[in-house]
């Protein structure tokens, strides 16, 4: 459940350094030359790809440190850099803080070129320099290494599960948890896709998952980005990174044929989520995850509750449903 001031996005270790440019004011006859009042530093694989191929673009909600875009009928994010990188996210840093956000409004049209992002004649945003983001490759794995990671994130997290949203079901048996209204609603949808899961991994067959499970979860939940699609994004970019591509198909089949059911924000994530990727930290937790890595994963895990209101638990959870049945169901080639 991601809420209006929080967004899917979290710092990286080592922020990218960069120099941050001075503002300079130039009196020109008849006109004022502005510098850029801000500094992209990164850039997400998606937002990349839209700016590239795009000209312009408009302004479609302004928050208090980011601000989203509709390009080419999709949408990505400009954020102060404190919230981090992911796909959709240009993340932006200026000495003069988040005044740059300011500068948009609703329905503002927004110019792009090689090097800036502008409003009319006013380069807003220097893109000169920017560093692009990619999703943290994933090392070896085994059934062995995902069950001792599994189990030490039941340890870690067992204290910190919100009260809302789905997070109880990261855990393999989420009874011992108080149930939200989100997980009320959700409970017997979520088991019918680890069924599903189960026979895929079983099997090794094509299978199509239940469209009525996933229409219950399709925006199940307050916030941008429901619990429900959290939900499903996680197991999303799960099955991608385990390379289970037929499995993540045949989910995505079903989800993309019901997003017009929910929001343009979660709408957005979720087809990121369907190339396998999303927020940094929550990469960096299912990579920890994979390898069994218990004093990474642990500090992996502190950055999961800076993920919206619950949405870093919830896309977490879906993750951990989908691990949770592959080393149940592993078979070594």
């Amino acid at each position: 459940m991601l809420m209006q001031q929080n967004w899917p996005f979290i710092v990286l270790e080592g922020m990218i350094e960069f120099e941050i440019i001075t503002r300079q004011s130039t009196s020109v006859e008849g006109s004022a030359f502005v510098s850029p009042r801000a500094q992209a530093i990164v850039i997400g694989t998606l937002a990349k790809r839209e700016i590239d191929n795009a000209s312009f673009g408009r302004v479609t909600a302004v928050f208090e440190r980011s601000i989203y875009l509709e390009v080419n009928r999709n949408w990505i994010c400009l954020a102060d850099a404190s919230l981090g990188f992911g796909p959709l996210v240009v993340s932006v840093k200026s000495i003069y803080g988040r005044d740059w956000i300011n500068s948009f409004s609703v329905g503002r049209l927004v110019k792009f070129s090689s090097d800036s992002i502008r409003i009319d004649d006013s380069t807003i945003i220097s893109t000169k320099g920017v560093c692009s983001w990619e999703p943290p490759k994933v090392s070896n794995w085994t059934k062995t290494s995902i069950l001792l990671g599994l189990r030490a994130l039941e340890n870690f997290v067992e204290l910190n599960i919100p009260e809302k949203g789905l997070g109880r079901f990261i855990f393999e048996c989420p009874d011992r948890f108080p149930s939200s209204d989100e997980c009320l609603a959700a409970e017997h949808s979520i088991e019918i896709l680890k069924n599903w899961l189960k026979q895929c991994f079983e099997t090794k067959m094509p299978i199509i998952p239940d469209k009525k499970a996933i229409a219950s979860l399709i925006g199940l939940g307050p916030g941008l980005t429901p619990s429900g699609d959290d939900f499903l994004g996680g197991m999303l970019i799960a099955l991608h990174i385990c390379r289970e591509k037929s499995v993540k198909k045949n989910l995505y089949v079903q989800v993309d044929s019901l997003l017009d059911s929910t929001g343009p924000v979660s709408k957005a994530h979720l087809k990121a989520a369907a190339l396998g990727e999303g927020s940094h930290s929550l990469h960096q937790v299912i990579n920890m995850l994979l390898k069994g890595n218990y004093a990474k994963l642990e500090l992996a895990i502190h950055t999961i509750n800076q993920i919206g209101h619950t949405s870093g638990w919830d896309a977490l959870a879906g993750a951990a449903v989908v691990l949770r049945q592959l080393a149940s169901n592993y078979r070594s080639a």
